[in-house]
Order: structure tokens, then sequence, then C-alpha cells
């Protein structure tokens, strides 16, 4: 997702880079299908997804749960609902939004999420359509409207009160990120240490990546 490649993964790279600078590594963002096809193949060694892959990869690959990927609504610091401690789904209905483009796949991805989560997407007024989440954040800070963010995207803004994070009553939009590889093929040592060394450090507490690896028990000999 552009959320996982925008943010996350940098990190990752940046982390791994600091451990192994003699290793070259290329992210590629693209669609969870064109991603999931491309691990298969063996053209990309391991990939996070957050969308559904093709139903005749799902046997091929094996998939993990890895972290959660958050959306938030922000509001501009002096927007008039920033002084209320909670904001009800009757409330977003009032607010005016900055939104992706309704065309883009991530946007299609987040009205999708809000509707799980019990939004009347249709109902929400959109004032104002961009072409990215950091234009977006830009539009928030400077008192264009409301809008629904990833979390991670807007952790330096919140630190420095840029940005106001309502309480939001009986409203949680999360999806599951995946990890996805391909069992069969063969792992070079970088992808080896990637997955071992650099994806436990960002996945959520419970994920199979998180848990301590169980060292294989000493052998019994018995004695005549």
């Amino acid at each position: 997702s552009q959320t996982t490649g925008t943010y996350l993964m940098p990190r990752m790279i940046g982390l791994f880079r600091q451990k192994y600078p003699e290793v070259a590594v290329q992210l590629q963002v693209h669609s969870t299908r064109r991603t999931g096809w491309s691990v298969a193949n063996g053209q990309i060694d391991l990939a996070i997804i957050g969308g559904e892959l093709p139903s005749e990869l799902n046997e091929l690959l094996q998939v993990v749960p890895y972290a959660s990927d958050e959306l938030a609504l922000v509001l501009p610091t002096k927007h008039p609902l920033a002084r209320l401690p909670e904001l009800s789904k009757d409330d977003l209905y009032r607010l005016g939004f900055v939104c992706l483009d309704a065309q883009s796949t991530t946007r299609k991805m987040v009205d999708q999420l809000l509707a799980r989560s019990g939004l009347d997407v249709s109902r929400l007024k959109i004032e104002m359509e961009l072409n990215s989440f950091e234009a977006i954040k830009n539009a928030v800070q400077s008192g264009l409207g409301a809008a629904f963010l990833p979390v991670v995207s807007i952790e330096r803004e919140l630190a420095a009160g840029n940005l106001h994070r309502p309480s939001l009553a009986d409203l949680s939009v999360r999806r599951q990120l995946k990890l996805i590889t391909h069992p069969a093929r063969y792992c070079s040592r970088a992808a080896d240490a990637f997955r071992k060394e650099i994806l436990p450090v960002f996945a959520s507490p419970d994920s199979p990546l998180r848990r301590p690896l169980i060292p294989n028990p000493e052998p019994q000999v018995a004695e005549a």
C-alpha cells in the first residue's frame, strides 16, 4: 500500500542499511495483486500487503499476519470540534473532509474501511480531493478540513501539536497488514536477515514474527 511503502518500509530499510550498509535494497510500491504475483514469480523476496491476494496465490504463498494499519481522524487544531473530548459518528457527518481522488485505489480502500467500521461514507461531505496523504495532511494543518489519515503518517505532527486527533465513540478504523513470501523459492542471506532482524522490530505484539524462537531441544541420550 502507499501507506506501507511511504512511511513504514523506508524505516525498515534505514535500519537494515545501518546494520548491512553493503547490501543494496530495492523498494517497489504496487497494488496487492501485482505485488503478490511478483513474489510468486521470484521477482521480489518478500512483501507487506494490505489487500486481498488473488485466490490462486493463497495456497502458493506463505501469508503471515504482520501489523495493523490504523486510520485516525485529524482536525485543524483551531477547529470548533477540537475542543470536544470525544466525537460521535453524527459529528463526522457535519465535518467537511479532505480526501484522496475518488478514483484512486487507496481512496477506495479507505472508503471500504470506513464502511466496515459502521460509517455511511455517502453522508461524508467531501470538500476537496488531493493526490497524496502528504498534501491532505498539509491541507488539514492549513484549516481546509478534516481527514482520515494513517496513524504512521502523522506521528510527528501530533507530537508537535500541529494536528488534533479527537477520540471517536465506538469507531476504530484499521486493517491487517500481512507479510507474504514464497516458501518454495530460494531465500538469500540478505532477505533472511531482513526478515529475522528487521521485520520483528515493527511487527504488532500479536504477530507470529514477534514470538521468540523456540530453541531445538537438546538430544536425549539414554545410557545402557
